[in-house]
């Protein structure tokens, strides 16, 4: 049932970020601002996965991998 609900809640999330990105590539956003998102959200992540009393079931390292995800693509965005 937690990971359900959890992995529910990630998805939602997902989403979100990935919605938020595809508009910001749209307005022309800097590659700089959406490394500085990807850095967030790995460092989010990181911070879920090191702490002992949280048990997500492993989408903390989800999360990390998406940060990475998105740092990448704000690195290959052409300014």
């Amino acid at each position: 049932m937690t990971f359900t609900t959890t992995f529910s809640i990630f998805l939602i999330l997902s989403a979100l970020i990935i919605s938020i990105i595809v508009s910001a590539l749209q307005r022309g956003t800097s590659g700089v601002k959406i490394m500085l998102l990807g850095i967030n959200t790995t460092l989010f992540g990181g911070i879920f996965a090191v702490d002992s009393h949280i048990n997500l079931a492993g989408v903390e390292y989800l999360i990390s991998l998406f940060g990475f995800i998105i740092c990448f693509i704000g690195f290959l965005k052409k300014e």
